[in-house]
Parts: C-alpha cells; structure tokens; sequence
C-alpha cells in the first residue's frame, strides 16, 4: 500500500454545530426580518400619507386664509401673521409628521357631534368661497378635506356634513389649541376591497391630520384631511418588478448559502469517502484532509483519518520487514537444528559418545541463538510500537555505577553528576546502557571500556569508549540496522544496537558512533527530565 502525497494541512472552519445553529438562525431571521421590514414599511406609508396630508392641508388652508381676511374685510392684511405665537412672519415653521409605531390607533367610531344652526360670519362666507377648489381636488387625490372654524364646526367639506361640529375630536381638540396633531384610527367599511390597481386604497389605517391656522396671533381656523393610508401589499403591487428583484436575490442567497454549506460538510465528507474506498481496495489512496476550510470536526476526523492510515502503513511495512528478517535469521539455525536431528536420528548407533554430544551441543546452541533472536525482537517491536512514552525520569549516575559493577573492573567511569534526571524510564535506559557496554566489551580486546557524561544544551550525553580495532567505514553506517552483526559465528544477533536506537528516539533522543583504530565512541543523547 502507497503512503499518500504530502499535502497542506485543511483550514479549520467553524464547527457543524456552528455551522448548523447559523443555519437555524439564518432560517429564523428571514420570517422575523420579513415582518420587521414589512412594520417598518407599512409604518413608512403612514408617515408618507401624513406628509402629504399636511401639504394638503397648508395649501388649503392658505387658500381659505385669504377668503377668511377678504370676507373679513381686513384692510392691511401683511400686518397679520399668519405665523403660530412665539414666531414672526419671516421665520419657517415646516409641521413635521408625528406618527410612528408608537402612536396607538383609535376605534373607526367617530365621536357624536352637533350640527349648529348659525351659517353666517367670515368663516362660512369663506368656505363657500373655496368649496367649488375643495370639490374638483377631490376628484383627483381622494383625500377628505374638512374646513373648520374657530368653533370646530364645519364650513367647508368634501363629505357634504357642513355645519357638523367636530370639536370634540382629539385631533381638532389640539388644533384649536394651537398645536398640530395627526392621529391613526382603524379602518371600517362595507364597500368591497378594491383591486391592487385601483386607485382607492385598500389600507386598514386611516389617517387624520389637523393644522391649525393663525391670523395675528390666535387660531381662525383648522384644516381636517382624512385619508387611507396605502396598504403595505398594495405598493409592493405597484412596485412589483422591485419586488421581484429583491424576491429574486433572496432566492439566490438561500440557494448560495445552501452550496456553501453542502460544500463545507458533505464535500470533505465524500472525499474522505473515496480515500476510503481507495485504501480498502489497495489502490494508492488519496488524503482524506480536504483542501480549502472546512468545519473543525471534518479537519480533525480527517488528520485523524490521515494519521491513523499513515500509522497502519508503517506497521504493515514495518511487520513485512520483521516477517522477512525474522525467517532469514531463524532459517539458518533451523537448518542447523534439523540437519543435526537427522544425522543423529540416522547413525545414532554408530556415533560414539563425543559425537553425540557434540551434535547435541550443536542444536543447544542454535536453540539458545533462536530464542535469543525472538527475545530481541520481541524487545524492539515493543520499544518501537509500544504508543507514547510515560513521561518519567531517571537519575543517571546511580544506575551507571550499578551497571560499572557487574563488569567486575572492565568498565571505568567518568565524573558524574549526581543532579543528571534523564527523561526515560529505568528499564529502557537500562537496556539502552548494557546493550551499549556489551557491544563495548566484546569489541575492545579485552582492554577498559570508558563511560563519560556531560550536559550540553539540555540534554545528557553519555559517551562509551572502547580501544578496540574500530568499525570499518563499509560497515559504519549499518551498525544500528537490525540483524547487522560482524560476529554471527559468536553467536551476534545484531539486535543490540537497534534497541538502543529505538530506545533513543522513542524517549526523544538519539544515538551515533565516531570510530577510528584504537578509538570507538558510541554517544547517548537523552533529555532531561
């Protein structure tokens, strides 16, 4: 099986969790933002239905200011301001709309009132005057229009309800206070609902607007207007190709946000899928880490994914390699082993005493060679494939001097520091040590093995020397590979300095050896605890 390519590590994205919730929420906003929008928008076509009625009303009531001073019989009518107290002529008033969410309606029920009997003064003369202008407007803009007097009854009227009195509106009320006010009240009728393109409105708000009019000082007058404010359906109709537009990118934007996110979790998904697919039918897979961001739960799955595969290539290569190495070094002394038995099984009667031993002192030995092999690699496989080391610390020079004493003066030590805690566990720097001070003493010609220690850049080097003949440079760079041994007639399995290489690295360290005739040294380097 091939190992896969080397590829850039996945950005990690927001989790699916986050990814789902901002799904939900984004689900949640659209209803709740439509209805915000459409408030904010019908709120819109009140506040845009009082401003008209207000410029409505100004144009009226200027109208009917200058019929009221002419049937007053007013003679210098630029001394009288028809500014509201607290004002002068020149300065601009503009009536700003005051309607809004936080207005409440009123009942459609009109208030009671009165019709006065009393048709005469400036006032009505006025509203005759400017009724005929009241009566063709009408006829174009659907606006109520309500002409009062000083008294808050009609003078002039779209409705035809001259002379009723109105006062006790809340909104003639102001008015004749000399304060502006609009009001909203619930639409009721008995006429059927209009068609979108009509030009009555289909709205369930009716708008009420009341400007009061000052000549020198005090209210003559107040202009009522009334109108229906336009229904949120009904503009959205008359802006329909708007709407579709806006229709149209909500769409789009439901459909991008569906593929972005169908690409951020099922694409990696299907990747890992077909990566899958590829290793379980032994074909050169391809990496499960998907390229570009992708949520956090599908980059950690498929690092895992890809460590996980990685881990499981390296063992399968790593126990074909032991397979094959471990019947090469068995085959001969099983050879051995069975040659011996037949000699022995065939001519055992004609053998005498010294040959029997001799071919049984043969299969002992190669009995004895096997087991040794299959100890040591039993060792490393667990040294190398045994997981992460616990971490753990050995103090250093207690456990070299009880190894110094079991070579019974073959081996010297150096100066040691008491305070030296390596990071490894006892058995492992044990077995690293001894395999290091066998190899020593079997290749020093009998002569001292020395062991020096020093602490350099926060690691402990632990040199062993011998003054032996030195390795051959053919041979320098195959010492630490397993099975590598130049003394296999001696009974070498050329496994120890394999365990101390494994040793090493699994504890994050590392070992080398510089070799000349006389002079070999094999240095252990190991962390400190």
């Amino acid at each position: 099986m091939l190992a896969a390519p080397e590829r850039p590590a996945p950005r990690r994205g927001p989790s699916i969790r986050r990814l789902l919730l901002g799904v939900g929420a984004f689900v949640l906003l659209v209803p709740v933002l439509a209805v915000t929008l459409l408030r904010i928008y019908e709120t819109h076509l009140v506040e845009q239905t009082e401003g008209r009625l207000i410029g409505e009303a100004v144009l009226i009531g200027e109208a009917f200011r200058d019929a009221w001073w002419a049937a007053s019989g007013l003679g210098d009518v630029d001394a009288l301001s028809p500014a509201p107290p607290g004002h002068s002529g020149d300065e601009l008033y503009p009536i700003e709309p005051m309607l809004s969410d936080a207005v409440g309606r009123l009942p459609p029920e009109l208030p009671e009132s009165a019709i006065r009997g009393e048709r005469s003064g400036a006032a009505w003369l006025a509203g005759r005057a400017i009724a005929p202008a009241l009566d063709r407007a009408r006829r174009f803009n659907l606006s109520g229009a309500r002409v009062l007097d000083e008294r808050g009854c009609i003078v002039a009227s779209t409705g035809g309800d001259v002379g009723r009195c109105l006062d006790t509106l809340p909104e003639v009320r102001d008015a004749l206070a000399g304060r502006y006010r609009a009001v909203m009240r619930e639409r009721e009728t008995d006429s059927p609902t209009p068609p979108l393109g009509s030009i009555s409105r289909r709205g369930s708000v009716r708008v009420s607007v009341a400007v009061p009019l000052f000549s020198g000082g005090r209210v003559f007058g107040v202009v009522r207007m009334t109108r229906t404010s336009l229904d949120p359906v009904e503009s959205l109709w008359r802006h329909r190709g708007i709407f579709l537009l806006a229709l149209s990118a909500c769409l789009i934007l439901t459909a991008a946000v569906t593929l972005y996110l169908s690409r951020r979790i099922a694409r990696p998904i299907e990747q890992m899928a077909v990566a899958a697919e590829a290793v379980a039918a032994g074909r050169p897979r391809a990496p499960f880490a998907a390229l570009g961001t992708v949520p956090d739960e599908v980059a950690r799955l498929s690092e895992s994914l890809d460590r996980m595969t990685d881990q499981l290539t390296e063992r399968a290569a790593y126990i074909s390699q032991f397979a094959s190495n471990a019947s090469h070094e068995l085959k001969t002394p099983i050879a051995a082993i069975r040659g011996a038995t037949e000699l022995l099984r065939d001519d055992w009667e004609g053998m005498d005493e010294a040959q029997r031993s001799r071919f049984l002192a043969h299969i002992d030995a190669d009995a004895e060679r096997m087991e040794r092999l299959v100890s040591g690699l039993l060792a490393l496989a667990r040294i190398e494939h045994a997981g992460e080391a616990t971490p753990t610390g050995t103090p250093l020079a207690p456990l070299l001097r009880a190894l110094a004493a079991d070579y019974e003066g073959l081996v010297t030590l150096g100066a040691l520091d008491e305070r030296l805690v390596v990071a490894a566990t006892a058995d492992h720097l044990e077995a690293a040590l001894r395999n290091l001070l066998d190899n020593a003493a079997h290749h020093g010609g009998g002569a001292p093995v020395r062991v020096e220690v020093a602490c350099r850049g926060g690691s402990a080097l632990v040199d062993v020397i011998d003054a032996g003949p030195g390795i051959a440079p053919a041979h320098r760079d195959r010492v630490f590979d397993r099975f590598f041994t130049t003394r296999r007639d001696e009974g070498g399995t050329g496994l120890g300095l394999s365990v101390v290489r494994a040793i090493a690295r699994r504890h994050g360290g590392e070992i080398s050896v510089e070799s000349a005739p006389g002079r070999t040294v094999f240095t252990l380097r190991l962390p400190l605890a």
